[in-house]
């Protein structure tokens, strides 16, 4: 039997993957989610784009310290980690669907008290920072046990060999619609400035996150769940990991990227700092700098997918990671926003769009399905332990006065030298795990076409608006 023609006519090319097992009402299933996954996603952009992007403006509109800023960064990082010690347990006696659903509508109610803390703070509490800094720490908390059952279940899904392709095309479509939201607040923010009534915009976009947020529940509940057998035989404990990890690749790329992103944190709480505190920018500015990125990921994210897919994610990580070493020090030259747009942001997109591809895929390649929620809960850990290291040297940094430079300039220094101390130690110690292409540096300059990208992601971005009209 033609497993083609029993698909639904109405299911063009867009995840035409080649899913040929099971019956074909399962395949059925499976494309349909994979499509639903898309519209959730771009309603979860509007909890990024309104909510938590908003986090650190918030956090220096009530008047936060430079320090409070990197706590709440790492915080936000490394509690998400502790909390997947335990979330990936929970795999086994819960249906991963169940867990994202609960756990996603209790982190679109943690926006409403996040909502109320301009009204404490007008009224003279003193203790509001650190009310925020506990409900974003909780927000992020419970977030982790969605990621690690979402992260698994999409795994199910979502075919080895076109997972590029697809998160690929994820990433363009939803992160179309996270540039948009994040524009549409901004905007909204100058004008509630102008007036005088900032933190009353802060809680207009945390309740449209909450929206949002809660419109995502409704499309995780008609998403496909594969029913996975987690046995006790696929439990390995973290002290395992630690004590072998070291010789496997999968542990290797996880020490990597761990000590990637202490480097990486040192700086990356004090971009926004620097943006609105030190420059002086509108928030409008600050966000046209914050999204040209998304905007270059968007036309990025498709070559990022054939790389990965056909080269492998160590080549398309050794790639990216230089690119990611360099932007710092890009911050470090010139302080005109157009510079920073065209310049800094255009080459962290290239970067952080390899890296973020790269990485996903990769643990997808290199930890089975039934062991890939305790494989991602210990990488998550790692990185979140990184991200909470790096938070405190920078925060530790600011202390300090410098005769010579600026306290953020010389974080932004310290941090891409970090980057690229990470970058030569590894370079040549990460393996693939399934057979590739060898690279070419020429297949760069034949498939890097910037304005076909845009035209079709313009194109793409058209249809999704009009499927997503009919689903609804």
């Amino acid at each position: 039997m033609n497993d083609k023609n029993n698909v639904d006519d109405d299911d063009d090319d867009d995840f035409d993957f080649g899913i040929n097992e099971n019956h074909p009402i399962i395949q059925r299933k499976i494309k349909t989610s994979l499509k639903t996954s898309i519209r959730e996603g771009s309603c979860s952009m509007g909890m990024y784009g309104f909510g938590t992007s908003y986090l650190s403006p918030f956090a220096l509109a009530l008047n936060a310290t430079s320090g409070q800023i990197g706590i709440l960064d790492g915080i936000a990082n490394l509690l998400p980690s502790l909390v997947q010690l335990k979330a990936a347990r929970l795999l086994e006696h819960f249906s991963r669907k169940k867990l994202v659903i609960i756990t996603v509508l209790i982190q679109a109610l943690l926006f409403i008290p996040l909502a109320l803390l301009g009204f404490f703070f007008v009224k003279g509490s003193t203790e509001v920072v650190w009310m925020m800094i506990c409900i974003v720490g909780l927000m992020y908390a419970v977030s982790a046990i969605a990621g690690v059952a979402w992260f698994s279940w999409m795994g199910s899904l979502v075919p080895e060999h076109a997972r590029g392709k697809y998160f690929s095309k994820r990433n363009r479509i939803t992160g179309f619609f996270g540039l948009v939201f994040m524009v549409v607040a901004a905007l909204l923010l100058d004008n509630f400035k102008r007036s005088g009534t900032i933190l009353f915009g802060f809680g207009l976009l945390f309740s449209l996150a909450f929206i949002f947020r809660m419109m995502a529940v409704y499309f995780f509940s008609h998403q496909y769940e594969p029913v996975l057998n987690i046995k006790k035989r696929d439990y390995f404990s973290l002290w395992q990991f630690l004590k072998e990890g070291r010789n496997t690749p999968f542990g290797r790329f996880t020490i990597c990227t761990g000590l990637l992103r202490i480097a990486t944190n040192i700086a990356g709480p004090f971009f926004t700092v620097y943006m609105l505190r030190n420059l002086g920018l509108s928030y409008v500015w600050f966000m046209i700098i914050v999204v040209s990125e998304t905007a270059f990921q968007l036309i990025l994210y498709p070559l990022m997918g054939k790389l990965s897919d056909k080269f492998g994610n160590i080549c398309l990580l050794r790639i990216s990671m230089p690119l990611i070493a360099i932007v710092p020090f890009l911050w470090v030259l010139s302080s005109n926003p157009l510079y920073l747009i065209f310049v800094a942001q255009s080459v962290s997109a290239f970067g952080w769009a390899g890296y973020g591809i790269a990485t996903n895929n990769y643990i997808y390649d290199a930890v089975s399905n039934e062991k890939r929620g305790y494989g991602l809960t210990y990488f998550n850990l790692i990185n979140g332990i990184g991200l909470f290291i790096g938070a405190g040297i920078g925060s530790l940094l600011t202390l300090f006065n410098f005769s010579f430079m600026n306290v953020i300039l010389f974080i932004f220094v310290v941090s891409s030298v970090a980057r690229f101390v990470v970058y030569y130690l590894f370079s040549g110690v990460l393996k693939e795990v399934r057979h590739v292409s060898h690279f070419s540096s020429q297949y760069l300059i034949k498939e890097f076409h910037p304005t076909r990208g845009l035209v079709r992601e313009i194109h793409l971005m058209k249809n999704k608006f009009g499927e997503l009209k009919h689903f609804l």
